[in-house]
Parts: structure tokens; C-alpha cells; sequence
């Protein structure tokens, strides 16, 4: 912990004496500027303005005379062609004279760097505010980086990695420092004494922490008996806090012990020279006790009601002490010990408690590093409780405070680390489910977080919540109720907002093509096709070669959505010619069937379906067979239903071909939709295929009926013909009953989707209308008035009621009959307005049409056709 040496400022100068010196470093500032510059002013006298090299030389005699800050300057004012005009990688080789003169601004170019990023370094060596110092840092990194890249001048090696290793730990970026630093103690062995403790540290705070390495090169370091008090107690500091890393809490609290033994005692003379040091082994002591106690329990109770009697017993003496040290020591040393309290009653599971310790941390000012890892602490405790709206409470105030990246301190944590973490307690947020705080929260993280990051959370908090609502709106049939997929598809369009917003930012990065596809994929989600068009036109033309078959077959669905069916299979057909082993092909057959389906070729149609189903890669699991497989057997109803309608709508003789001909469609669509539903039931789409399949069925049976009729057919065929009528009606007969009972049972255990109530209700009436067709009046008249008390005062009951007449009437009970047209008028009464549009979904006629019919059967008027409304 070597940065802790600057906790404790020294005691003010006097006001004169620090006028005096601020007034001193100002006059030999001024002095060695104008001596840098009275040389290059020699030059113009001597030959007019000084060229590139004249001024790098200028710049090195002032870099060697210990004048950094003015060599830098100096090298500023050089400058160089850009890249831009080198000349083209084709052209003839240049000459050796020409080619001299590029190694010459080569290494001109280098000195540049490497002046102006040591006079940065050493500009913010000088300044005592922490913003303005990492700022300029963050300026000379990338200068010496390529300094470095194409080599540190010639002698300047270790300075140049020494001004690059301290730069990137002042930043926390340590994996880097800890490569330069190391260069640097092996090349200069009279630096390692000044250096050892950094790169210790350093190794300590990697992404992958060295714990190992750090220890055995303090021990080397402690090895020297002729190091002073100050290095060797930051050295012994050091080495506590690698044991501690490494679980070697035994041999860290015997060091402790041994340091504190070795300081003076308090009552000696001159105490307050020893006494930050004494607070910092005490803090190192308690921060052993704490990470011994968090090994053994772990950071927090798994569960609440976890007994954590033990580890309240272990740390109540340790708790004591971080108390002292809060109120007893300097205001950063005082803070380190809050926050090492509030992990010590997590580990206790006190979380409250430690909440009010991290939010004192994060009150603190300055908003140093002690303050920012208080904060993300406390966020983290939040968002582990999933306390949405006080964690945004936290982050609006950390990131007012920090205000942009050069707000970072990154002395106890590195801002990759912090962002990481911030990240992760977002998402612990979000499994909580609390996703308007996550929502709000993710637009308060810039700048701290770049634009595109953020935009990336919001979409990613979004496409979660709109997954969320569809889990929480689905029943126990798997239907998604459609108030709850309205909400989920306007939560993925935000999702779909907030992505490429994001991608617009990452144009010109690696992220483009990714992020770019999040987008198109929330859209999709959300059926807003059009949109989902407009990004995959640029992506298609991006994307590499290995990912454009999702691209194609993503652009076809689209497309195809937007009701342009030719576009959808020019890009399916590309998918699959260009793509003939990618996976994806199967679901470009499915979308090429069903794009076919729209213009009418079934054929084709029905031949992408045939592939998938007889490919040898595809099995009866895998979900493009499964879709497949529906998708041919639906295909197949609605051409014979549409073939059905065609014949109903020409003459007696030809409507009979017509029929004939469309037999052996359904006979296809019953086979298909037979297979589907026993395969996959009780999906929602295999409940669908058994009704269309009892539907197929009745339509089935009206070739045989009208050709039974005919004049011209033998008995024997006739009483075939017929046969065969009261078994497809019998079929469909059972078909409905099946999935009425079935859709029954789920009713009792869950309130059903409209899809299913609208099914069940039909099931209902074409039982009862397939009973009246087999001629079981008795049950047909049953089947009606169930019916008709079960959708009581809605327009379908209107329907059973006359179905019921119609029954009885054939049974020659005409009194009843009579009696139920009358009762139908009265539940037509009692219909409320709200059920209005119901009429026309539901029924034959409009609630005026119903009206008009009741009054004319009540009249004893039998042929209702000309009555309006009619559906």
C-alpha cells in the first residue's frame, strides 16, 4: 500500500514562507524559459528560424539540463508530414538518399514523443490537483505508448519506461504498468529500490492479481538490512497485504504484530512521527481479521436466516477497533476503515449497517478513491437487495461527483474494474426485476460510461423486461395473453431504439456489426418489420461471409412480414444457394414455403416444406422440422377450406368435380394435421391443428353427401358414399369433443387466451351442429342448450337457441320450438352493448339483423333472406 505515505500531509508552512517559495519556483521557472528559448533565438540570428532538428536538439540539451517540462514545449512546436502524404506502397524504391532523410524524421519523430510526453509527465508531477494531473497523464500515455512501440531513443530506454510504467499505475491501468516496470528494475538495478514497492503493488492490483510475485520480490526487498524506516515500513505494508491476498492470515497477523512492536511507543518523544504508521498497521490488522473472517463465512449469509453468530463473535473486537480508527485517524485513513467495517457487518449480515457505513464513505469530500469504492459498494448492496430506486440515487451522485473519467482516482480500484463491476450490479438489478431503476439507471451513466455503453444496458434492461412480461403473461397452455404481448412488443421496439442508437456511436468499431444485430433482433421481436429493414440493408453489407446466412433468412422474414413476398424469397434463395451447409437453410425453406403460400404457388411451396421434413438432419425435436411439419398441415387446410368456398359458388354438377377434386387435399391436410397434433400436443399449435383437423373432417364429407344424392349412383355405392359421411362426421365429432374436454380441464386451472376461448366456444357449436348433421336430434338438442346456458346473454347463445328449435321442430315437438324462438328474442334483449361487435365475429347477423329475423320467425315467416347485416 504504498500510495498510503501521502495520507497525512505535513504541517503547514507559514503563509510568508509559502509566498516566498511559490514566488522562488515561478522566477526559475521564468529563467530556465528564457534560457530555452534565448537558444533558439541565437539560432535565428544566426541563420534564420531553427529547422525540425535544431529545435529536438534545443529540446534535448533542455531535457538534459533537467528542464522536462521546457523540452516538451519546445517539442511541440515541431511538426511533421502526416502519413497521409507518404508516399504509395507500389511506388519505385527510393534512394538512399531519400530513404536517409525518412530514417531521419523517423527518429525525429520519436525524440518528439518521447520530449513531449516526458514534459507532460513532469507537468503533472508538479501540479497538486488530482484532476488536472491525471489529465495531462492521460495525454502523455498514448505519446510515450508509441514511443515505446517503435523504440525510446537511444539511451533513454529506462527513462522512457519508467515515465510510461508510473503513468499507466497513476491511471490503474496496472497489467501495463506491471510490463514496464519490470523492464525497468531489470535494466537498472539502482532503480529497484524506488521501484520495487510500485511494481509490488502493481502486481497486487492486476486483473489477475500475482499475490505469489508480489510477496517473494518484497521479501527481497525487506532482505536489504540497509533500507530506511519509511521505505521498509511501506515495504512491510505491502508484504501484509500480500499474505492476506494469498490466505496466509497466521504469517500477515505475526507481521502486523512484529511492525507494531518495532514502532516507538506512543509516550515516546516526537509521537506524531510515527503515528500514521501506526494507524496503518492497526487498519492492516483489522483488514486481516476481516478477509479471515469473510475465507471462512463467505461475504454475506447466503440466506437470511443463516445463523452468523460465529462471525459476529469473531469480529465484534475488530469492529471496536475500525471505530477507533474512524474517529482517531486522518480523514482517508478514517474512510479505508468505514469501508472495511461495513464489509465486516455484511460478512456479520448486517447489510442496513453497512449501508450507512458505504453512504458516510460516499459523502465524503474530496470524491478521492475512497469515496468512489464506498459507492460502488453501496451500489452493489443495493442492487444485491434490489433496491432499485436508492441505487439510482447512489448513481446520480457518483456520477455527479466524478463528472467524467478524469474524476476517476483509480488508487483502490482501476476504472476497468469499476465499470465491470458497476455492470454486474446491474444485472444482479435487473434479475430482481427492477427494471424502471435499471432503465433510469442506465441513463445516468455517462459520462463515466461512454454513450454507446449506456444506450447497450438500456437496450439489454429493455429486451429483459419485455422477456419478463411475456413469462408472466403466458398460461399454464402456453398462450400469451394479448395485453401482455402488446407491452412486450413495445418494450423490445425500445429495446430496438436504444440498440441502434448505440450502433450509430460504434460506427467505426468492432462493436458496430454486433450491436447493430441486437437491434435488428429486438425489432423483429417486437414485429417492427419496417424498421428491422432499414438496419439489415447496411448490415447485409458489412457483416463477414460466416454470419450473413442469419442476416438473409432475418432480411426475408422481415420482409415477408411487410407483405413483399417476391424480395423475401430473392433473399431466402441466396441464403440457401450461397449457404447450402449452414444451418439456417432449414429456416429459409420454412419462410420460402410459406412466402410461396402468399403468391399462391403451393407447390413450391409445399416442396421447401417436403425438404425440411425428409431432410436426414432434421429430427421430429428439432424446432424447424416441428414448424415444418405445422406449417405443410395448415398450408394444406386452408387451400382445401379455399377450394371449399370456390365450390359453393358454382352449379350442382360442377360443384360435385370441384368437391371431388379437393378430396384428396383435405385427406392430405387430415394426415398432416393428425400427425402434428398427436406429436406435439398440448402445444397451443397442436390444439389448433386438432380443430382444423375435426374442421377437415366436415368439409370432407360433403363430396360424399352430394354425390350419395345423385340419381345416377348405384346402391351399393350410395350406401358406400354414406358410410363415408357418417364417418368423417363422426371423426370430426370426436375431434371436437376431444379438444372441448381437453380445453375444459385447462379453463378449471387457468383463465384461458382468446385464441383458446374462441376455439373452445366453436368446439361447443359444432359438436352440437355434427350431431344435428348425423341425425342425433335428441343430442344435437342437448349439445345446443348447453350451449346456449353457457354463453347466456352473448350473441353465440342466440345461435344454439335456434339450433335447439331447429332440432325439436324436426322432432315435431313445433310448440317448443316456437317457445325457444320466443325465448331467443328475450336473451337478444338482454345482450349488453358491449358484445355489439361480437355479433358480426360470432354470428350470422348484426344485432339489427338478429332482431329483424326473431320478429319474422315469431311471425310465422320461415325465409329470413332479406334480412340486412347479414355475416
Amino acid at each position: 500500500m504504498p500510495d498510503e505515505k501521502t495520507n497525512n500531509k505535513e504541517p503547514a508552512k507559514p503563509a510568508k514562507s509559502r509566498d516566498n517559495l511559490t514566488w522562488a519556483l515561478m522566477a526559475a521557472a521564468a529563467t530556465a524559459a528564457a534560457v530555452g528559448f534565448a537558444g533558439l533565438f541565437s539560432l535565428w540570428l544566426r541563420g534564420g528560424p531553427p529547422n525540425d532538428l535544431e529545435t529536438i536538439q534545443v529540446a534535448a540539451r533542455e531535457y538534459v539540463a533537467g528542464r522536462t517540462v521546457l523540452a516538451g514545449e519546445l517539442a511541440k512546436t515541431v511538426e511533421f508530414p502526416s502519413s497521409e502524404n507518404a508516399p504509395p506502397a507500389d511506388a519505385e524504391p527510393s534512394s538512399d538518399a531519400s530513404q536517409a532523410a525518412e530514417e531521419e524524421i523517423a527518429d525525429l519523430r520519436k525524440l518528439r514523443d518521447f520530449f513531449v510526453g516526458a514534459g507532460l509527465v513532469a507537468r503533472a508531477q508538479q501540479t497538486d490537483e488530482p484532476r488536472k494531473r491525471r489529465e495531462l497523464l492521460f495525454e502523455a500515455v498514448p505519446l510515450l505508448e508509441k514511443a515505446s512501440k517503435s523504440g525510446f531513443p537511444v539511451g533513454r530506454e529506462v527513462e522512457g519506461s519508467r515515465f510510461l510504467g508510473e503513468s499507466l499505475f497513476e491511471l490503474g491501468r496496472f497489467d501495463e504498468a506491471a510490463i514496464h516496470l519490470e523492464q525497468v528494475v531489470l535494466r537498472a538495478p539502482t532503480l529497484r529500490r524506488a521501484l520495487v514497492p510500485l511494481l509490488a503493488t502493481a502486481y497486487l492490483k492486476t486483473t489477475e492479481p500475482s499475490a505469489a510475485k508480489a510477496l517473494a520480490i518484497m521479501n527481497r526487498y525487506l532482505a536489504d538490512e540497509s533500507l530506511r524506516e519509511e521505505p521498509r515500513r511501506i515495504g512491510e505494508r505491502i508484504r501484509i497485504d500480500a499474505l492476506t491476498r494469498l490466505g496466509q492470515y497466521d504469517e500477515a497477523e505475526n507481521a502486523v504484530a512484529e511492525a507494531l512492536e518495532q514502532l516507538p511507543p506512543a509516550e515516546s518523544p516526537n509521537p506524531t512521527k510515527h503515528a500514521d504508521a501506526r494507524e496503518q498497521f492497526l487498519l492492516a490488522r483489522a483488514i486481516v481479521a476481516v478477509e479471515k473472517a469473510i475465507g471462512r463465512h463467505g461475504k454475506a449469509p447466503i440466506d437470511e436466516l443463516e445463523d452468523r453468530s460465529a462471525v459476529i463473535a469473531e469480529l465484534t473486537q475488530t469492529l471496536s477497533d475500525l471505530n477507533d480508527l474512524q474517529r482517531e485517524t486522518s480523514p482517508r485513513t478514517s474512510a479505508r476503515a468505514r469501508i472495511w467495517a461495513a464489509r465486516a457487518l455484511a460478512c456479520q449480515g448486517m447489510p442496513d449497517r453497512a449501508l450507512a457505513q458505504l453512504t458516510m464513505v460516499r459523502q465524503q469530500r474530496p470524491f478521492a478513491a475512497e469515496a468512489i469504492v464506498g459507492s460502488l459498494e453501496e451500489v452493489e448492496l443495493l442492487a444485491k437487495q434490489g433496491r432499485g430506486t436508492e441505487m439510482l440515487q447512489t448513481t446520480r451522485f457518483m456520477m455527479r461527483e466524478l463528472g467524467d473519467k478524469g474524476g476517476f482516482d483509480p488508487a483502490l480500484v482501476s476504472f476497468e474494474a469499476f465499470q465491470r463491476r458497476f455492470i454486474v450490479a446491474l444485472e444482479k438489478l435487473r434479475d430482481h426485476e427492477a427494471y424502471a431503476s435499471a432503465i433510469d439507471i442506465t441513463r445516468n451513466m455517462t459520462p463515466v460510461f461512454s454513450p454507446s455503453e449506456a444506450l447497450m444496458q438500456e437496450g439489454i434492461t429493455y429486451r429483459e423486461w419485455a422477456a419478463s412480461t411475456i413469462r408472466d403473461g403466458t398460461n399454464v397452455g402456453g398462450d400469451v395473453l394479448r395485453t401482455a404481448s402488446e407491452i412486450a412488443r413495445s418494450r423490445f421496439r425500445a429495446a430496438g431504439d436504444a440498440f441502434s442508437r448505440a450502433a450509430e456511436i460504434d460506427f467505426d468499431t468492432d462493436r458496430y456489426l454486433s450491436t447493430q444485430w441486437a437491434a435488428i433482433d429486438a425489432y423483429q421481436q417486437g414485429r417492427h418489420f419496417e424498421r428491422s429493414i432499414r438496419l439489415l440493408r447496411p448490415y447485409l453489407r458489412y457483416e463477414e461471409r460466416r454470419r450473413q446466412p442469419r442476416g438473409l433468412v432475418a432480411f426475408g422474414r422481415a420482409l415477408l412480414a411487410d407483405n413483399k413476398p417476391n424480395e423475401a424469397i430473392d433473399s431466402l434463395e441466396t441464403c440457401i444457394a450461397e449457404f447450402p451447409r449452414d444451418p439456417l437453410r432449414y429456416d429459409a425453406r420454412l419462410l420460402l414455403a410459406m412466402a410461396h403460400s402468399e403468391i399462391g404457388d403451393l407447390e413450391k411451396s409445399r416442396s421447401y416444406l417436403m425438404d425440411n421434413l425428409q431432410d436426414g438432419e432434421l429430427t421430429p425435436q428439432s424446432p424447424a422440422w416441428r414448424d415444418s411439419l405445422f406449417t405443410l398441415a395448415e398450408m394444406l387446410y386452408r387451400k382445401g377450406y379455399e377450394n371449399h368456398l370456390a365450390a359453393q359458388r358454382v352449379g350442382a354438377e360442377e360443384r360435385i368435380e370441384k368437391l371431388k377434386e379437393n378430396q384428396p387435399i383435405l385427406e392430405d391436410a387430415i394426415r398432416r394435421l393428425d400427425e402434428a397434433a398427436e406429436r406435439y400436443w398440448p402445444l397451443p399449435r397442436a390444439e389448433s391443428a386438432t380443430y382444423l383437423a375435426a374442421r377437415s373432417h366436415l368439409l370432407a364429407a360433403e363430396w360424399p353427401r352430394l354425390e350419395s344424392q345423385s340419381e345416377d349412383v348405384l346402391d351399393a355405392a350410395r350406401r358406400t358414399l354414406r358410410t363415408k359421411v357418417d364417418n368423417e362426421l363422426q371423426a370430426a365429432l370426436d375431434g371436437f369433443s376431444r379438444l372441448k374436454e381437453s380445453l375444459l380441464v385447462c379453463e378449471d386451472e387457468e383463465r384461458l387466451s382468446d385464441d383458446s376461448r374462441s376455439m373452445l366456444r366453436n368446439c361447443f357449436m359444432s359438436e352440437a351442429d355434427t350431431l344435428k348433421e348425423l341425425g342425433r336430434l335428441d343430442d344435437a338438442s342437448v349439445a345446443y342448450r348447453a350451449v346456449s346456458l353457457r354463453y347466456m346473454n352473448e350473441p353465440t347463445a342466440l345461435e344454439a337457441i335456434l339450433g335447439q328449435a331447429c332440432c325439436v321442430r324436426e322432432l315435431g315437438r313445433d310448440r317448443e320450438a316456437a317457445l325457444l324462438v320466443r325465448q331467443a328474442d328475450v336473451v337478444l334483449q338482454r345482450i349488453p352493448p358491449k358484445f355489439d361487435d361480437d355479433f358480426q365475429k360470432t354470428t350470422r347477423y348484426d344485432r339489427e339483423g338478429w332482431q329483424q329475423l326473431l320478429a319474422w320467425m315469431n311471425a310465422g315467416i320461415q325465409d329470413p333472406g332479406g334480412i340486412p347485416g347479414q355475416t
